[in-house]
């Protein structure tokens, strides 16, 4: 019996993957109903949404009813159903730019699945060159795929896997390298429910306050469909807004609004749980938030003086630009307020840094994570006090609790690897025959690095007002791959991607 246990922990089978895959994908491709309703009630065309709702029923109902004939996923096999979940989100989504996109949407199968990618991995990076034209459902439906992609996949694993425990958990162990959140209750599914409710829950807040500021006058444009669209890429940190100039028209007041609620969302989740919930306002005192925060005050403050020095803004609206993009760029959101590609050397360096911070541990947003960044810079101050006084022997700590040595090995790994890709992915672009005219190193470094950290804007015509439209379609999709890439943070890719992977 043992020895039957060990063989099928050790074989990759495709039917428990491929079923994980089906619930998952074909769950979330149920949620296209919404912006069909809302087609109807415009009297827009249905069929772009129709047709992936019919496949998205036939797939999950499949997989559903093929449940008592297919175990439960191993290790192996869950690794290999993340990855392929990403990669089958973003085919689902290509059908709906194909069939309801207008002139200057995503039409051509490469720009429709890197539309898609970026929608359900929350990159918010773009091919679409005329937003207004496209009908609003669809515009609707992109901001969903962000809102659906942030929470990811530990989300849509536990909700439409309930019975499949040891699945599960190793599908959430596939989003969470590193340093893991601590349980919020004794069972992995209603530990993920209560994250759930904190994002839902943020979600509402900010469609709230977004109509209550429209409805007062205060953000010009601001009206209920504006609110939902925003809120779903706010909280999401994904970035895609319905309109060409994203929140730089809706006035102070709405910018101030998303710029807090992307800082919230930016943050551990399950702080907020702990702290509304349960009463314990103590586990706001964690020692990667007081990292968060300075980060972006530090990055604030440079970015002000900047802008200040330039003559560019005056205080108040220098600092509501500054703070506003620091946050949207170190959370990956990739919203602007400004066209920041047009700010001075410092201003962008500083972001382009920051965008490979992001945000923290247990929130939706992307890049190398608060938490690895403070244990990397830990490291490299420990082995300097080392090289002056070799005799001491110092852990590394956060909230004063050791970390475990095989987590800072994995940690430095990783951030050395995520680095190494990023300049070898911006070579590639700069390399292809089909690059854009005028494309420059920095250019195609921002776009590699806002792909892997699931940023969106990069500088140059990458910018905040522009697109990726003029890149090649064989760059179109090595970016949109490295998006997904970016969103399983690299290793669960390489690890399927490995012959070792598929041996017995």
């Amino acid at each position: 019996m043992s020895a039957i246990a060990t063989h099928r922990s050790s074989t990759v089978r495709l039917a428990p993957a491929l079923r994980v895959v089906g619930l998952v994908v074909g769950g979330a491709g149920l949620t296209i109903a919404a912006p069909m309703a809302y087609a109807a009630w415009l009297g827009e065309p249905l069929l772009p949404f129709a047709l992936p709702l019919a496949l998205s029923v036939s797939l999950f109902a499949g997989a559903y009813l093929a449940g008592r004939r297919v175990d439960a996923p191993n290790r192996r096999e869950a690794l290999a159903a993340a990855v392929l979940t990403w990669i089958g989100l973003s085919a689902l989504g290509i059908l709906p730019y194909m069939l309801g996109s207008a002139a200057g949407g995503p039409q051509s199968v490469v720009d429709a699945f890197f539309e898609s990618t970026a929608g359900f991995t929350a990159t918010g990076a773009t091919t679409m060159t005329d937003l207004p034209a496209q009908p609003r459902a669809l515009l609707l439906w992109r901001s969903q795929t962000q809102w659906i992609g942030g929470i990811g996949l530990i989300v849509l694993a536990v909700i439409f896997l309930p019975r499949l425990a040891v699945g599960g958990r190793q599908l959430v162990e596939t989003e969470v390298a590193g340093p893991q959140l601590e349980k919020l209750a004794p069972h992995l599914r209603a530990s993920t429910l209560r994250i759930v409710g904190v994002y839902v829950s943020l979600t509402i807040v900010v469609i709230v306050g977004l109509t209550a500021l429209g409805a007062a006058g205060l953000a010009p444009g601001m009206g209920p469909y504006e609110a939902v669209a925003h809120a779903f890429t706010t909280v999401s940190a994904g970035g895609f807004s319905p309109d060409p100039r994203s929140i730089e028209p809706f006035g102070p007041w709405a910018q101030w609004l998303i710029a807090v609620a992307i800082i919230i969302a930016g943050t551990n989740l399950a702080l907020w749980f702990r702290a509304i919930a349960l009463g314990r306002v103590s586990s706001f005192k964690d020692d990667e938030l007081r990292w968060y925060l300075g980060i972006l005050a530090v990055g604030s403050l440079i970015v002000l003086v900047e802008l200040l020095s330039a003559g560019t803004y005056g205080l108040a609206d220098g600092a509501r630009q500054a703070v506003f993009q620091v946050a949207s760029i170190t959370t990956g959101t990739g919203y602007a307020t400004a066209d920041f590609a047009a700010w001075g050397e410092l201003a962008l360096m500083t972001l382009f840094v920051l965008m490979f911070i992001g945000g923290c541990t247990g929130s939706p947003t992307g890049a190398l994570k608060v938490m690895r960044v403070v244990l990397f810079g830990r490291v490299i101050l420990r082995e300097i006090r080392a090289t002056v006084h070799p005799e001491q022997v110092r852990l590394i700590r956060i909230n004063h609790r050791p970390v475990n040595a095989r987590i800072i090995h994995g940690v430095l790994v990783f951030v050395l690897l995520y680095v190494a890709l990023v300049l070898l992915s911006g070579v590639v672009l700069l390399v292809d025959p089909g690059a854009p005219a005028g494309l420059n190193f920095e250019d195609a470094l921002s776009a590699a690095a806002a792909s892997i950290g699931n940023v969106g804007p990069g500088f140059g015509f990458l910018g905040p007002m522009g697109s990726y439209a003029p890149f090649s379609d064989p760059s179109k999709v090595f970016l949109a791959l490295l998006m997904i890439v970016g969103r399983l943070e690299i290793f669960p890719v390489l690890v399927v991607l490995s012959r070792a992977f598929w041996r017995a």
